[in-house]
């Protein structure tokens, strides 16, 4: 018999998938098993079932469109959610995702949620939690970026409501439960002095690089490249974007207002914000003999150096000259450093982020002066930056106590009579 009472006083419904029926919907097991309250929930699922089966072998044929809550899961996302999420309508923001951002999602479904859900029906994972979340429980001790990833998911069902595909969204609540277990596993691993160069370490890499290109390892533009990126503590893509005209010799300043994506593409720096740089004397004799030269090199190849000339490009290998750098390119760069070097620290071009930020920390710069010297939008994320603990220039102990004391130390210097007086205040306080 299909339903059997339990114990409990519940009702169990057991159901075996056709053969036919299990090979359509890659359902990982034959059995459908599931336990109700009363009997009459259990009958009604069981006609259910029947009915889905035979749904399933009529419906085999029809597309995503047609077959509503019966789609797979591949069907739906390919046919119906990124069209939809490449014309921004299942977010709220304002405006539709960037061509990078876009390439990226579709990767995190090619190689993570499509193998995981593609060849389940939208219905068979909606009402099958235990299923979804055991398979993203493991998905999140896997994968570091987990939070992304759940927020796709979640914008299919979502999106799958939206369009009365579904009834509702029943993994939402259940999903959010999962936690990011390797990315927090790795947060607890990193510590925080491997985040940024000490200045011991940051005197090696600069007396290395120097060395480089001084032996003609690293050509004159590539050593220009790592100063400006270090100096001006930016994004690398933000260096990548600057042109001559973002340059201005006579005060001393270079404008960032502009960065460039995954494709070399030009586009407005995080937060779309333009920040004027000053630059340091040292940073500004390189960026004018590269000037220079560049202009000499382009003049040999029958390019003119304008004002919209890219500071820093290369070729690529097609063997296209004058192109923007390739996303990696300085990291790239620093790599080989590093190979040749192997008393070197690793480093990478975010790395000198955290190290100009952490440094100047140290030095006595306030949390604010280097907020803005690296466009942060509020002081918490500048938090993330300075990996260094928080100098207490005086403990609020001594403050109470230099207040009780009228700011005396207490000292042997002050005599025997001022360090009793000076107790006998706090023993009274």
């Amino acid at each position: 018999m299909a339903i059997t009472k339990t114990k409990s006083n519940t009702y169990r419904l057991r159901l075996y998938y056709p053969q036919d029926v299990q090979d359509i919907l890659k359902v990982p097991s034959k059995l459908y098993e599931k336990t109700f309250k009363t009997k009459k929930e259990a009958k009604e699922a069981e006609i259910d079932f029947y009915i889905s089966i035979r749904d399933t072998r009529e419906n085999k044929e029809k597309n995503a469109f047609e077959l509503g809550g019966e789609a797979l899961f591949k069907d739906f996302y390919n046919d119906i959610w990124l069209d939809a999420y490449t014309s921004g309508l299942t977010s709220t923001n304002v405006n539709p995702p960037t061509n990078v951002t876009v390439r990226n999602t579709k990767d995190v479904f090619r190689l993570h949620i499509l193998p995981m859900f593609g060849k389940y029906t939208l219905n068979y994972l909606n009402g099958n939690k235990s299923f979804v979340l055991q398979l993203m429980t493991k998905k999140a001790k896997e994968y570091a970026n987990f939070k992304t990833l759940r927020s796709y998911v979640n914008s299919i069902f979502d999106w799958a409501e939206e369009l009365e595909y579904i009834e509702r969204n029943k993994l939402e609540k259940s999903l959010k439960r999962i936690k990011a277990t390797k990315k927090n596993q790795l947060k607890k691993a990193r510590k925080d002095e491997d985040q940024y160069l000490s200045f011991e370490q940051l005197q090696e890499w600069l007396a290395t690089v120097y060395e480089d290109y001084q032996n003609d390892i690293l050509s004159f533009q590539d050593y220009v490249l790592f100063q400006t990126t270090f100096f001006l503590s930016d994004r690398k893509s933000e260096t990548y974007a600057i042109k001559w005209k973002n340059i201005n010799f006579d005060q001393s300043q270079i404008l960032i207002a502009k960065a460039l994506d995954k494709f070399s593409n030009e586009k407005n720096t995080k937060g779309n914000k333009a920040t004027i740089f000053h630059i340091p004397k040292e940073l500004k004799i390189l960026l004018q003999d590269w000037q220079i030269q560049q202009k000499e090199e382009l003049n040999q190849l029958g390019i003119e150096q304008t004002p919209e000339q890219l500071v820093f490009t290369y070729m690529d290998r097609k063997g296209n000259i004058n192109q923007p750098l390739h996303t990696d390119y300085l990291n790239y760069r620093m790599k080989s450093i590093e190979r040749r070097n192997k008393h070197l620290t690793h480093a990478t071009p975010h790395k000198l982020r955290h190290t100009g930020a952490t440094l100047a920390r140290q030095s006595g710069t306030s949390l604010e002066q280097i907020s803005e010297a690296l466009t942060h939008s509020d002081t918490n994320i500048t938090k993330t930056y300075v990996n260094t603990p928080n100098v207490i220039k005086m403990p609020v102990g001594e403050i109470a106590y230099r207040k009780l004391t009228g700011g005396n130390s207490g000292g042997s210097n002050d005599g025997n009579n001022k360090k009793d007086a000076s107790q006998n205040e706090l023993r009274n306080a």
